[in-house]
């Protein structure tokens, strides 16, 4: 698979000269967007993934009018520990999205994450099916679904809320999230996760200052996944440059 994602990396950093050339004609189907951000700390659903270290991030997505796209995502990793390697993580997808109707929208992918250089006692690798439904301009329902979660050889399903709201005409905006992460057969436990968040965009800079936390996250998870402090509470500032 990390030869699969090499040969993805490799087509789309092709791709954005030759849909910028056909822009210049005026009839390209493509398009190509991107940012790279900073993060005074990685965290994914609930949990740091940087061991509460600051983080660099880049992404690139190359998209078709018909609603299907590619993208490949690098960011710092750090698990704490210096014998399992983790430095990086790189997830590569493809997906689909589109409009069902005038005020509901779905999309569709898939998604693998390594972590190249990875300790082989450190099985941290994963493949995940996504859906998301966006209903109106504020509201994201999503499910996403893992065959063999972590490498651990069971399941593992993920089941979130989210919501945005401009703040009036501040240019501010409120983001919130809620999450639930079934690792029963994976992990022997269960756990949740929440945001709250402020957004404001600078210019060309977006950024993000949020609180994450995480409930139910108990001795089981600790054991088998992360230690508990990795999903205690936790303020992070995040800066993203789009292009």
């Amino acid at each position: 698979m990390r030869l699969a994602q090499t040969g993805l990396l490799l087509a789309l950093a092709a791709l954005p000269g030759l849909a910028l050339a056909q822009d210049a004609d005026g009839d390209s189907a493509w398009s190509v967007e991107g940012e790279i951000a900073a993060a005074t700390d990685y965290v994914w659903r609930g949990v740091t993934q940087t061991d509460g270290k600051p983080a660099l991030m880049g992404e690139i997505t190359v998209s078709h009018e018909s609603g299907f796209y590619a993208g490949a995502w690098v960011g710092s990793a750090d698990t704490g520990d210096p014998e399992s390697g983790v430095d990086h993580e790189i997830d590569a997808y493809l997906g689909w999205s589109g409009e069902l109707s005038g005020s509901v929208a779905l999309d569709l992918s898939v998604m693998r994450a390594e972590y190249p250089g990875t300790n082989p006692d450190y099985g941290m690798d994963y493949t995940e099916f996504a859906a998301a439904l966006s209903l109106g301009e504020h509201y994201t329902l999503g499910v996403a679904y893992s065959p063999d979660i972590f490498e651990l050889g069971e399941p593992g399903t993920y089941y979130s809320a989210a919501a945005e709201y401009p703040l009036g005409d501040s240019g501010f905006g409120l983001k919130t999230s809620t999450g639930w992460y079934d690792l029963d057969d994976a992990a022997g436990d269960s756990y949740g996760d929440w945001l709250v968040g402020v957004t404001r965009s600078f210019g060309p800079v977006d950024a993000e200052l949020h609180y994450t936390n995480t409930f139910s996250y108990g001795e089981v998870l600790a054991e088998n996944l992360d230690d508990a402090e990795k999903a205690d509470g936790r303020v992070a500032l995040r800066l993203a440059l789009g292009f």
